[in-house]
């Protein structure tokens, strides 16, 4: 799951704090620029002094333990320009966090269910102004919160919806529904009560009906509100291909493009591989997850909105593939006219939360989007899109400078203690050093 901000770009930190434990860190950060850097012309190389900055940085923060390690993979033209491999995927084993190990992805999983419903577009299969009820009937009837607050009976009062949910306001979180982050209304505690990634002993067909029944905050295409929007649409991509999920994104996604470490299960066989999931005790500690509350790992249902485990190497794929227009190697996964449409800005400053526009957001199909003409290098490059993950993992594609980049570390933010060194507020600090521009 992700914040649905981009963290903004922050002061460069000085000197002295890149400077300190350098030497602590026992996994290096590798860069691969030297390696690649006559193959791409000089004017669209990246800055050695900003990948500097970033290794340096990435080095002393895994070695202060602020995350257990972290992998930053930044491409520019389509050629991967630059690697920082840094800390350790497992502390305990001394398992060096690289390019290759399998992490979990949460939020970054939404752009890829996108880029399956928009294939089934293109099949004919179904349209973006369809009726969701069309595909999914326990949708038919819905109805709307008059509040999020119980009335003295402790009942949500509702109202009829006033139009049906489409698919496309499910692509941009402009459906009504509700999510996992409001724990303070009546209704969103009602919405925690079906939580689709702890119903564990149910189908995804019967996690998505239950949820049906709950009262849309809003009216369906009033506004944008980070919600269970993917997890549905990966339900729809299974009513209408007749696969199921992790089947229909192996065949049409992964395997086309050569994501062979992307799966929503990975299995016991795979364990050696995957990052483990870390938070910070109220001391600061960092320590483990206990496997009990790792949601992901073990998961019996793939859900459209979470729940990938892919690599730094596998998602590059994925999002270089978006950045060409669709296609990547000669295969081809969406048209051109597609992947406009995912990465065009659908919601903007009239519809989106304050704090997003704050950082010149709007929002395309599961994409973040900074605003063509608004952009700056506090949030981005315009027409810049891309998303991020709850377990603090960011990638984003940047047309106008041919960058595609990503960082990825493992951590529960939800703990009490987390320091402030996450893995996306690191990138964003030194990304417009690292592009040069």
């Amino acid at each position: 799951m992700s914040d649905p901000r981009w963290p903004l770009l922050s002061s460069l930190l000085g000197a002295a704090l890149l400077a300190a434990s350098l030497a602590a860190c026992s996994q290096p950060a590798v860069s691969t620029a030297e390696a690649v850097s006559e193959t791409v012309p000089a004017a669209r190389t990246l800055n050695g002094a900003g990948l500097a900055t970033l290794d340096a940085t990435l080095e002393t923060f895994a070695a202060a333990q602020a995350r257990s390690g972290y992998v930053a993979l930044i491409a520019r033209d389509g050629v991967v320009q630059h690697i920082s491999e840094t800390g350790f995927a497992d502390i305990e084993s001394a398992r060096p966090m690289t390019a290759d190990t399998m992490v979990r992805i949460a939020s970054m999983t939404k752009p890829v269910t996108a880029a399956a419903i928009m294939q089934l577009a293109e099949d004919g299969a179904l349209s973006l102004d369809q009726p969701l009820a069309d595909i999914i009937p326990a949708f038919a009837d819905t109805r709307v919160a008059v509040s999020v607050s119980a009335n003295g009976e402790g009942e949500i009062e509702t109202v009829p919806a006033e139009r049906a949910i489409t698919i496309e306001d499910l692509l941009t979180h402009t459906s009504g529904i509700g999510y996992v982050f409001d724990y303070e209304t009546d209704l969103g505690r009602l919405y925690l009560t079906r939580n689709v990634y702890e119903d564990r002993e149910m189908t995804l067909e019967e996690r998505i009906d239950h949820l049906a029944g709950l009262p849309l905050y809003f009216q369906p295409g009033e506004r944008w509100y980070y919600s269970w929007s993917n997890d549905i649409l990966g339900r729809v991509v299974e009513v209408v291909s007749g696969q199921d999920l992790e089947s229909y994104m192996q065949a049409r996604i992964f395997q086309p493009l050569g994501m062979d470490n992307t799966t929503f299960f990975p299995g016991e066989e795979r364990r050696e591989q995957i990052a483990t999931l870390y938070t910070h005790d109220e001391n600061g500690a960092i320590q483990p997850v206990p496997a009990s509350l790792d949601f992901a790992f073990g998961a019996n249902v793939a859900a459209g909105g979470a729940g990938l485990f892919s690599t730094a190497n596998d998602f590059f794929r994925f999002a270089q593939a978006l950045a060409n227009g669709g296609d990547l190697d000669g295969t081809r996964i969406l048209s051109a006219d597609s992947v406009a449409a995912m990465s065009r800005v659908h919601v903007g400053a009239d519809r989106m939360p304050a704090n997003m526009n704050a950082g010149n957001m709007g929002f395309g199909y599961s994409l973040g989007v900074i605003y063509e003409g608004h952009g700056s290098a506090a949030s981005g490059y315009p027409a810049d899109f891309g998303w991020g993950g709850y377990f603090d993992t960011d990638f984003f594609v940047s047309p106008s400078t041919g960058v595609v980049a990503l960082i990825l570390a493992q951590q529960d933010p939800s703990s009490a203690t987390t320091p402030r060194e996450g893995a996306r507020a690191i990138f964003r600090q030194h990304i417009q050093a690292v592009i040069g521009e």
